[in-house]
């Protein structure tokens, strides 16, 4: 029987990892908030900024791992394991509000797959997900740093591919839904208007069931499989403010 989506959350180490997120995420607010200024609509003279970079999540996508390990995983010992690893390009823009808070706009590119050995050759099966988000944040500035905290909400596309040998043609399937997001954002100098961008997040998304160009839903046979997911992972970058 196909475990729930919502197990995920009631796993004893996923709850530690969570926990240690949160701690972190105190800890940097605790240290950075005798220093944090307010009264104005800037931190340190900047109202706008814009960035990129990339990072990498560990993913859990608990429908897909039991429909592969399911359907096409040929023997116990190559099971996909719950949590993969997982690449993303992000794209952000922020607009303070106040020297205490920002708001914000991200655009995100998520990929992964998998690669399953059989007796035809190397199945691939790879997912992505376009993740726009509208971002809230608190800042905390110290002297020359500053933190954001928040999250964000969105509408998520999903989309997933089987190259199997066995099949002339790949099958792709696309859904969406919504999902979101926690995150805590470090920005440290590296010159008058660039900063350096490093942040640790917690990733949400309910794309659910999936289809093909003709409507037909990806199944085990038994049940629909989406491509709901929950994730961490750490983000690097760099932001220019003006």
């Amino acid at each position: 029987m196909r475990r729930c989506h919502g197990m995920i959350l009631r796993d004893p180490m996923i709850k530690r990892i969570i926990y240690v997120l949160l701690l972190v995420m105190v800890c940097w607010s605790y240290g950075a908030a005798k220093t944090s200024r307010a009264g104005d609509q800037t931190v340190f003279g900047y109202r706008f900024g814009a960035g990129g970079g990339m990072g990498i999540s560990a993913i859990s996508i608990n429908d897909l791992t039991s429909y592969l390990n399911v359907i096409h995983v040929p023997d116990i010992v190559n099971r996909v394991s719950e949590f993969n690893a997982a690449v993303e390009f992000f794209g952000s823009f922020d607009l303070f509000l106040h020297a205490d808070y920002a708001a914000g706009f991200e655009y995100s590119y998520l990929l992964g797959s998998h690669t399953i050995e059989t007796g035809f050759g190397s199945n691939i099966f790879s997912y992505s997900y376009h993740m726009p988000l509208l971002l809230g944040h608190y800042i905390v500035a110290g002297s020359e740093y500053f933190f954001k905290f928040g999250g964000g909400l969105g509408y998520f596309h999903s989309r997933y591919k089987e190259d199997v040998t066995e099949f002339p043609q790949p099958l792709v399937y696309t859904g969406g839904g919504v999902g979101g997001k926690l995150q805590a954002v470090g920005h440290t100098p590296f010159g008058e208007s660039l900063f350096g961008y490093i942040g640790i997040e917690m990733r949400f998304a309910f794309p659910g069931s999936v289809t093909d160009d003709e409507g037909n839903k990806l199944t085990d046979g038994r049940e629909d499989v989406s491509l709901n997911f929950f994730s961490f992972g750490l983000k690097f970058g760099l932001t220019f403010y003006f």
